[in-house]
């Protein structure tokens, strides 16, 4: 008998195996159905931003939210996130596009390409921002929340400016509006100083050091800059940055300040001829200068140096933290200096901000004529003491690269109205005056005395900020640019 029921056990299990076989076999499978859209009150991302007034929101039973993704996890440059939009944006300059992001608890790849139409339950995410500040739908699962509704949509990025960009409105809803959507950028090029490297860090030193993500700087032909942003895992993190202009697609998003997250290789454009950054005048608004807070500062063509010291001119931020509606901090920027930190191994600081190379054609062009450059900038001065720290300079002998103090011409009595003491207002929003003393500051330093006479029409300015070198003063002495005008 026992030998009898492991007879019959066996063909039991062999003709288990044998269907199991079959039907796995089959050529053509009948397909998963297809899930039915949850039941729940509709809600569009305008709404959302309306609702949200600075503490995070959980959700808690069906809400359905309907869009199109725009930038997806193909590339590898977003991770666990994607951007979505539909048409329910306030403002007509997005096109009265609503944008957002979908942060998920496990990666999306492949379950969510642009161009699909999806709808969204909202029951169990978070509306919250994320560490830099954007709104987003957070804790999100993809097979859980989403429903596909259609695929192969082609949506089309918004034609912006980088000053459009920081467009700023504190009405419900608002914020920087374009926050979280996809836009294209037209006429740019990575600074020079990132031109020959790669986008990111695909394999950080030491080789054992997971890749590293990389803030790489995009200019205009305004002088205006903004950060865009790129992973280590991108599958363009080694592509080289040429030197060449054109127009770049992407997410925009804000990390302190609004910056660019890249969507794939194919949206970087580059197929124009370099703009070589030489000026014969400037009108630099720093604070379109793709500032971060206490990250160093790079507006395009310009050169940020640490002569002494490890410290350099950095992003400050200031404002008002907070907005009726509780939207993304309104928070502005500007390149700063101040001795208010640096390393015990740092006791002494020197950091030079230097301009691109200006050509005087004037002067050039006309035997005989006079140096025709004026100059002014509006500074501000927070926590100083009597000592005035800021200095401007002027060469036409700097190389791009090595700073030799004794190159340089202190032309700093030219602007008696850089402060020596606070100007700070009471709400701590820094004071930025011009520092001229007359209608416009006088022509700049004859530079004939720098090269003994010859005509050489091509000069740098540079803004120093010392600290510690004849004295020893910690108090925080701090000074921020807003606008230099040179023509």
């Amino acid at each position: 008998m026992k030998s009898t029921k492991i007879y019959t056990s066996l063909l039991a299990i062999a003709l288990l195996l044998g269907s199991l076989l079959f039907f796995s076999c089959k050529k053509n499978p009948t397909a998963p159905p297809t899930l039915a859209v949850a039941t729940g009150p509709a809600i569009t991302i305008q709404q959302l931003r309306n609702m949200y007034n600075g503490i995070s929101i959980k959700f808690t039973s069906n809400t359905i939210l309907t869009g199109v993704v725009t930038c997806d996890e193909a590339s590898g440059n977003l991770y666990k996130q994607v951007y979505i939009r539909d048409y329910s944006g306030a403002f007509a300059a997005t096109n009265h596009y609503g944008a957002i992001s979908l942060h998920f608890l496990q990666g999306s790849a492949g379950f969510l390409n642009v161009g699909d139409s999806i709808a969204i339950n909202l029951n169990g995410t978070l509306l919250d921002k994320s560490g830099g500040g954007s709104l987003q739908i957070d804790s999100m699962i993809p097979i859980d929340n989403i429903t596909h509704l259609k695929a192969g949509l082609n949506p089309q990025p918004l034609v912006v400016t980088i000053p459009q960009l920081n467009t700023y409105s504190s009405a419900m809803g608002g914020g920087f509006i374009f926050d979280g959507q996809l836009v294209q950028l037209n006429n740019v090029e990575f600074v020079s100083s990132e031109v020959g490297t790669t986008y990111a860090i695909y394999q950080a030193p030491p080789v054992i050091a997971p890749p590293k993500n990389v803030n790489k700087y995009l200019g205009d032909s305004l002088k205006n800059t903004i950060v865009a942003y790129n992973s280590g895992y991108a599958n363009f993190a080694t592509s080289i940055i040429p030197n060449n202009s054109g127009s770049i697609i992407g997410a925009a998003n804000l990390y302190t300040t609004m910056q660019l997250t890249i969507r794939s290789f194919a949206d970087i454009n580059l197929n124009k001829p370099y703009n070589t950054i030489v000026y014969d005048s400037i009108s630099q608004n720093f604070s379109n200068a793709g500032l971060s807070s206490k990250s160093p500062v790079l507006p395009i063509g310009w050169t940020s140096l640490a002569y002494k010291g490890s410290v350099y001119w950095q992003g400050a931020q200031y404002g008002n933290p907070f907005s009726l509606y509780g939207n993304p901090l309104d928070w502005k920027y500007a390149p700063s200096a101040s001795n208010y930190y640096h390393p015990a191994s740092d006791i002494q600081n020197d950091m030079w901000l230097i301009s691109p190379p200006i050509v005087d054609n004037v002067y050039a062009n006309k035997p005989g004529a006079t140096k025709s450059k004026s100059m002014d900038f509006s500074v501000a001065a927070q926590y100083c003491t009597n000592l005035r720290l800021l200095s401007v300079l002027v060469s036409n002998t700097f190389d791009g690269t090595h700073i030799i103090p004794s190159q340089w011409v202190d032309i700093s009595s030219f602007y008696p109205g850089i402060p020596s003491n606070s100007g700070q207002s009471s709400n701590g929003v820094p004071n930025f005056k011009y520092a001229h003393s007359s209608p416009f500051s006088p022509s700049l330093y004859s530079f004939d005395v720098l090269n003994n006479g010859n005509r050489t029409p091509t000069f740098y300015i540079a803004f120093r900020y010392q600290t510690n070198i004849n004295y020893i003063d910690s108090t925080g002495s701090t000074y921020l640019l807003g606008n230099l005008v040179l023509k």
